[in-house]
């Protein structure tokens, strides 16, 4: 369909997501208002000749040949030279309401916009009847911004011709426009009565959806987004659309039957991937979530979102206890990586399975990376009291109990590493902090500090 008094980009947007209306306005940017008012389908003629305007024309007479000319000129866009030939058919014949609104039409089209607004009111002067003429008037004013202008001619066209879906339907684009959700919702719905066509059935679908989405009222928006879904032209923007409005009602399950079907087409990008991935992880399902994600991870090409996203499955893996897969996965990611949680995740992995030397080395790193990973200097001093090197144990200690003062089992291995090595002086006062701070909350170390302080405060001549 192509319109002639409508062009691309003019129409105002209304209080309503673009992304939901796209396809809306594009069938706006392309209509055709038809000769007929019966006809659902599109026309390239302007309105025909009424009775008068029949009886006027003669066989012998030149305005036909200048009107043919015209509307030859129109259809071919070339919108000046139609402009002329109108001019010329009118001096023929001044009331021939079908000139005046064919040079209405290539007025508009040539950026005329008040003439064209003058020759459609000639046009109804001579033929007051000429509904399509009160339909572009009505769009023109809508247009400029003026929808109490524009609403009354829509309004005159709808009394012309009733049994049109047109004027309904822009009637309800006015009432949307000034946010009167309620009567943009009852024009809409007389539309989608009269409309027998699909495509015109989908447009008016499209606009109701939008008003729905004005009340929030999603499952309203949609029941109608699916009775439009047989004459989509982008089944994917449905797919979207549904997707969104199943999420926001928290019907995950049916918003995931649509998030795969677009996820099937190979272009899809990583983000949709990420998404269902999550969902899926959500819901338990880890194996198949796990791969989505591995697909985004493989789609992603910005490097930063690369990286964190690789630790999210990582700490995913951990969280699910499958350790190997977490360790691969940051093997793979560490050459050349400044990040120092990479290094520190790694060398807990490895000090969990019992790796000292591989979990000192990654965690030396990280510290090295980041001197305030207070969790590095704890680990650390863990791998080396198990090795019994107290010595190298204690300044790691210090250092995390620095920034981690409220953490009472520092203290107690700080009292058994002065312990060991025969400082025992020093071991008293982190024993008492121990205590102090854990309150008995751990029975077995509260029993050993205890036994132990007694030891130690009679060996220093302590009571």
């Amino acid at each position: 369909m192509a319109i002639r008094v409508h062009r691309q980009g003019r129409w105002p947007l209304p209080p309503a997501p673009r992304a939901l209306l796209f396809c809306l306005w594009t069938i706006l940017a392309t209509w055709a208002l038809p000769a007929d008012s019966s006809a659902g389908g599109p026309v390239l003629h302007s309105p025909a000749p009424g009775k008068a305007a029949e009886e006027a024309i003669g066989p012998e007479e030149a305005e036909p040949d200048y009107l043919g000319l015209a509307e030859g000129h129109r259809r071919a866009r070339e919108y000046l030279q139609a402009i002329s030939a109108y001019q010329l058919a009118l001096i023929e014949d001044p009331h021939n309401s079908v000139a005046w609104f064919g040079l209405g039409l290539s007025q508009y089209e040539a950026g005329q916009v008040q003439e064209a607004i003058g020759s459609y009111r000639e046009a109804l002067k001579n033929d007051p009847d000429l509904w399509e003429a009160e339909m572009n008037l009505g769009v023109i004013w809508f247009n400029r911004k003026n929808p109490g202008q524009a609403l009354v001619h829509f309004e005159r066209a709808k009394a012309l011709s009733p049994e049109s879906w047109r004027p309904f339907f822009l009637t309800g684009e006015v009432h949307r426009l000034r946010d009167h959700l309620a009567d943009a919702e009852t024009s809409y719905k007389q539309a989608l009565d009269l409309a027998s066509d699909g495509d015109e059935q989908a447009v008016i679908h499209a606009a109701l959806v939008s008003v729905y989405l004005g009340r929030k009222d999603y499952a309203g928006a949609a029941r109608h987004v699916m009775a439009s879904r047989p004459h989509a032209t982008d089944m994917e923007a449905s797919d979207r659309q549904l997707a969104a409005l199943y999420l926001e009602m928290g019907q995950e399950d049916k918003a995931l039957v649509y998030l795969e079907r677009l996820a099937a087409d190979p272009s899809t990008g990583p983000e949709l991937h990420e998404t269902i991935g999550w969902m899926r992880v959500d819901r338990k399902d880890h194996d198949r979530g796990i791969q989505s994600l591995e697909i985004a991870l493989e789609r992603q090409p910005d490097p930063a979102r690369r990286e964190k996203l690789s630790l999210q499955i990582v700490k995913l893996h951990i969280r699910l206890e499958q350790f190997d897969e977490a360790v691969a996965l940051l093997q793979k990611g560490l050459p050349g990586s400044t990040n120092p949680e990479w290094y520190f995740l790694l060398g807990s992995l490895h000090l969990q399975a019992g790796r000292l030397e591989p979990a000192g080395k990654r965690l030396a790193q990280a510290l090295h990376l980041d001197a305030d990973c207070a969790q590095c200097y704890n680990k650390l001093a863990a791998i080396f009291l198990k090795q019994e090197d107290f010595g190298r144990a204690i300044p790691l200690l210090d250092r995390y109990r620095e920034l981690q003062p409220e953490e009472a089992m520092t203290y107690f291995y700080l009292g058994v590493a002065y312990d060991r090595l025969g400082h025992y002086g020093k071991a008293i006062p982190p024993y008492e902090k121990f205590l102090e701070l854990d309150q008995g909350r751990r029975d077995r170390e509260s029993f050993q500090v205890r036994q132990r302080l007694k030891g130690l405060k009679k060996r220093a001549g302590r009571r």
